[in-house]
């Protein structure tokens, strides 16, 4: 196993690979293998943890863009979708479908971000990320470890975000005389809930990182044992703020010429286009791989 930096593998085999993916998973209090840890297969080293709205703002810094897209977004797709039961309902659809949103991709599967991290270009290096959730949500607010603790759980999903929101923006108005009755309350503003969960409150907001299961929204984000990350400030990277908490994560390096092996043992392992992507889209992607001639030869 070759090691390029503390929070660094190389998996220069499949054993290798496969030893590295399992990595810490024993949980002692549990007596199982149960791993804190949630993955990212990328197809380059040099690819960094940016999000598709910190792409799309790039240097404009113009962030009050992230609620006109998500709005506008609700109101054209109201013909294609179920109404969204809440913001962090609306941020999963509209990542799923390609809207740039402050959510990353994660997997609880190692398995399907090592098949992710073999994608691509078969002469660059992949990654896979691989953070732990659990440490990450003990740097969380108080309010927000408090709610993990009264539920018994160490993962948030969409609707436990936003009753926790909720509920603060509530006792706000409620502070300011401004609360209406519950009952005739519609899904709390975009912009209202967002601005209470990334807490900016003068030059003392906290940095921190929330991870959360989406709602099942089609069979796709099932399949892939899906989850997103959010940092409580859309401006602020992953991968930076990574690097101040090193003891939060590591990662595997897959070298280029392993690649196309690698995959082709997922695909035996039933981890391939066809059974992550239901459906035609999938299946021609599928075969059109498995069956690809050999030019090199």
């Amino acid at each position: 196993m070759g090691e390029t930096e503390e929070n660094e593998f190389v998996a220069d085999d499949w054993a290798t690979l496969q030893r590295l993916l399992f990595r810490d998973s024993w949980n002692e209090d549990l007596g199982r293998h149960r791993s804190p840890y949630v993955f990212r297969g990328m197809t380059d080293t040099d690819h960094d943890l940016r999000t598709s709205l910190q792409r799309f703002v790039s240097t404009s810094e113009q962030w009050d863009l992230e609620v006109h897209l998500l709005r506008n977004f609700r109101q054209y797709a109201r013909q294609d979708i179920d109404q969204p039961k809440s913001p962090f309902h609306l941020m999963a659809l509209a990542q799923h479908h390609g809207l740039p949103t402050r959510l990353l991709d994660w997997t609880y599967s190692p398995a399907v971000a090592a098949y992710f991290a073999t994608d691509g270009s078969p002469d660059t290096d992949g990654v896979v990320w691989a953070v732990d959730y659990e440490a990450a949500h003990e740097r969380l607010p108080d309010h927000f470890q408090a709610l993990l603790e009264e539920l018994g759980t160490s993962m948030f999903n969409a609707a436990m975000l936003y009753d926790l929101m909720t509920l603060v923006i509530e006792r706000t108005r409620e502070d300011d005389n401004q609360l209406a009755d519950r009952r005739t309350l519609p899904m709390l503003d975009v912009r209202d809930v967002l601005e209470e969960f990334s807490d900016q409150r003068g030059e003392d907001y906290i940095v921190f990182i929330v991870f959360f299961q989406p709602p099942s929204i089609d069979q796709r984000i099932v399949n892939q044992a899906a989850l997103f990350s959010s940092m409580a400030n859309p401006r602020t990277r992953m991968d930076e703020w990574l690097e101040d908490n090193q003891e939060l994560y590591w990662k595997i390096v897959i070298p280029a010429k392993r690649k196309r092996e690698f995959r082709d043992k997922l695909d035996q392992a039933n981890i391939n286009h066809r059974t992550l992507f239901p459906g035609l889209d999938g299946i021609a992607t599928w075969l059109k791989e498995y069956y690809r001639p050999n030019v090199s030869q």
